[in-house]
Parts: structure tokens; sequence; C-alpha cells
């Protein structure tokens, strides 16, 4: 799932632009560069040839068993899906652009498709695969680039607060509504035995940027302007977003070592009661649920997170299928993308692994509308927000998560974090 970003990767995504465009993949003629797969709208029909796709994690290994009857019902085509580890994705993605030689189609995390749309490296969704109505709302839009569409979603996910309800209860406190409030709840979840009581990531790149970011939205403040022309992480509604992020530290209410690695140990911290409460995402669900079977309803609680002065927006992730602009047979892989968002096998995927559909309507037949857990993440989607599409993204993401760290250990004001990063982020750049 799209928990384990390949964001940490982010020096090998920064150099894709460099790559490609010196081997010829300039984002600037995607019009002019045109590959087999610019297509403008699919053909009626059933699929044939041979259809390659490359997917990441739990969805890799769950994928060939929609793969199956997707090729049952168009016998002339065989859909092949090669599983990738997330963390070796980046790389072989951008070397499969400076060759050519790429499958027909891959998933992706939203917040790496502005930089390899920028190489040229994927094309544009044609008219008849998806209809933008059908989808969560915000996982549509983090697919368009400058107004086009280059990806599909598959599923979506937000972060949410999970804590343990039962010493929530035995403390006799309920979940706080604004961050302001936290520091008093996390006192008292380990007055109820937890070891900290709240634990966020202090540095990890992938977790402490996505952590980070929503505090400044949630004060009002932006990382850019509406128009993507300047970076804006100087402005008074920033720097109190900063402010709130690090008195969480400061209050003794979050560890300025927190992490969140080895990949998993969330899960077992929090169900072992090492840790009060957690920021996170519903991958963990699964996970908790193996390990306290029957006791997870009682001891485990799940709400949207606390808001600050302006709002409770979360952050917005996911996964995304794009089509090679090399691919062999772009519209093969159309189609079956097409074909994976219709209600009926998104809901078959979300049952499989457990991710939440993007489709809105596969929901209700994934059994998701019925489950307390999940409909919190339905209520914290509709305040929920994705990263800036901009190609230096992996970039500014790996200065916001150094910050995060510095905020965290003390050393540097929330007016100091936000004066630097505004300058270390305007040397970046937008593209």
């Amino acid at each position: 799932m799209s928990g384990k970003t390949w964001i940490r990767n982010a020096a090998v995504l920064s150099a894709v632009a460099l790559t490609l465009t010196a081997c010829g993949r300039d984002g600037g003629s995607v019009g002019d560069d045109a590959g087999a797969s610019d297509l403008t709208s699919i053909s009626a029909g059933k699929a044939t040839g041979d259809i390659t796709i490359w997917a990441m994690g739990t969805e890799g290994e769950k994928l060939p068993e929609i793969a199956d009857a997707f090729n049952d019902a168009n016998p002339d085509a065989e859909v092949t899906i090669t599983a990738v580890p997330w963390d070796d994705a980046p790389t072989k993605i951008a070397t499969a652009i400076t060759s050519g030689k790429t499958p027909d189609a891959t998933l992706l995390n939203p917040s790496a498709l502005a930089s390899f749309v920028a190489t040229g490296g994927f094309a544009a969704v044609p008219d008849g695969v998806a209809d933008a109505t059908t989808f969560d709302a915000g996982s549509y839009e983090s697919t368009l680039i400058d107004g086009t569409s280059y990806s599909v979603p598959l599923y979506v996910d937000t972060r949410t607060l999970f804590f343990r309800k039962d010493l929530a209860e035995q403390a006799g406190v309920e979940v706080p509504q604004t961050w302001a409030d936290y520091p008093a709840f996390a006192e008292a979840l380990e007055g109820a035995g937890a070891e900290e009581g709240l634990l966020l990531p202090t540095g990890e790149l992938g977790f402490t940027e996505q952590v980070l970011i929503p505090f400044i939205w949630n004060a009002g403040g932006s990382i850019t302007d509406a128009e993507q022309t300047t970076f804006t992480l100087d402005s008074d509604e920033a720097i109190e977003g900063l402010a709130t992020y690090q008195s969480l530290f400061t209050s003794g209410a979050a560890s300025d070592t927190g992490t969140y690695e080895p990949w998993g140990s969330v899960e077992e911290r929090l169900a072992s009661g090492e840790i009060g409460s957690v920021v996170e995402g519903p991958w963990m669900v699964p996970t908790l649920k193996d390990i306290l079977g029957d006791e997870y309803a009682s001891k485990i609680g799940v709400a949207t997170i606390p808001s600050g002065s302006a709002n409770g927006q979360s952050w917005l992730d996911g996964g995304q299928l794009a089509v090679f602009r090399d691919a062999k047979n772009p519209e093969g892989a159309w189609k079956f993308i097409k074909y994976l968002s219709e209600p009926a096998q998104a809901a078959q995927f979300s049952t499989a692994t457990g991710d939440l559909p993007a489709v809105s309507a596969a929901w209700e037949p994934a059994g998701l509308t019925a489950d307390p857990t999940t409909a919190v993440f339905s209520e914290q989607l509709k305040e929920a927000a994705s990263a800036p599409a901009l190609p230096t993204w992996n970039q500014i993401a790996s200065i916001m998560a150094g910050y995060g760290e510095k905020l965290a250990r003390g050393t540097v004001t929330p007016e100091e974090a936000a004066e630097q990063m505004q300058s270390e982020l305007t040397s970046v750049g937008l593209d």
C-alpha cells in the first residue's frame, strides 16, 4: 500500500528529469515527441494482445486475480502483472523511460506523477477511459497536470488518528477536537499505561513531511500560491502551523526521537499499548485486526485528525495507474485500467488488498460503508489534500522532512524554519 511510498528515494526521482532530458525526453516537448500511446480515445470492443503492468506491494500480489477475470472476458488479450518492490520502483521506471523499453502501464503514487510527466514519460488519459464524476474528487484531481489527466486512480488513502480507545476510556478522556487540546489527551493516555502518548515521525522521508504539511494547512497556510508560481512557507499561517507541530514535542505529548520504522512496527506498538496514539493510514487496520482479533473493537479507536485554527485537513495519497508513452499496447492497457475502474472490480480489489477504492460506488459492495473504521476514513476524505503537482516535489519533500526533524528537536524556531524552507525551496524551484 502507499503507506510505504517511494518518496524516500528522492535522490533517484530528483535526477529523473535531468537524465531523461539528456536522453531526449524533454518535458517541454510532450506534444512534439509523440509516442505510440498518445491516443485521444479508445476503440469499442474487446482488448487484444499482450498487456504488461508493473504493480507494487500488496497490489502487485493481488492484481493478477482481477487480471485473470479480464483475460477470460477478453480471450484475445493477456494481462501480465509484474510485482515490483516499492523501493525499486523509481529506479525501474526512470530506467525504462530512459531506454524506451517500458511495460505498458505502471502503478505509482500521486506525488511521483508530475516528475515523470515533466519528462514526457507518460501518456495523457484518452477520452472514454475515466469519468471524473465516478472517483473521489481529491484522488481524481491528483491525476491532473496543467489541467490534463495522466493517470487513473486505483485506490485512495488519507491519514486519520488511531488511538487506544480502552486507555482513553480508562483515563476518562475523549479524543480532542483540536491540536491545542492534544497534550492533555496524550498525558492521559500515558497515565493509563502508554509509554508514549502520541507518535509522530521525526525526520523520516515519506512520513515526516506527510504529517508536518497538514499542520500548515490546518492553520490556513499552503506550500505554494494557488497558481503554483511561488512558495508561501514564510506566511504567518505557515508559521502558526509549524509552531503547533513543534508544540506537541515541547509539551511532551510526542517524543523528539519518534520513528515509524521498521515498517509494520507501528501496528505492533499501538496494539501492545507502547504508544497511545498515532497519525497513520488505512493499511493499519488489517494488521491491527490480525494482531488483536476480537479485541480490536474494544482497544482501537479511529478519529478524524484534530483541527487547527483553520481546518482539519489531512494528507491525501493513494495509487494510480499510468500508461507509458512507449507502451507497445497502449489501447489494451487503457481498456484494462477502465475495467479496473468499474465498481465491481474496484470493490473486488479493495476486498483483496484492504485498500480504499477511489471509485465511490465501490465502497458499498466492498462492505466499507457499514464498517465504523472505514466510515471515519470516508469522513476524513471530505477534508484532505494531496501534494502540489510539481516536478520537483521529491526534493521539496526531502527538505520539509528535514525541517520536521529540526522542529521536533528544537534546533530551529517556527519562524526560522519557515524562513529557511522558503529560501531553500525557492532555490530548488517549482519545475
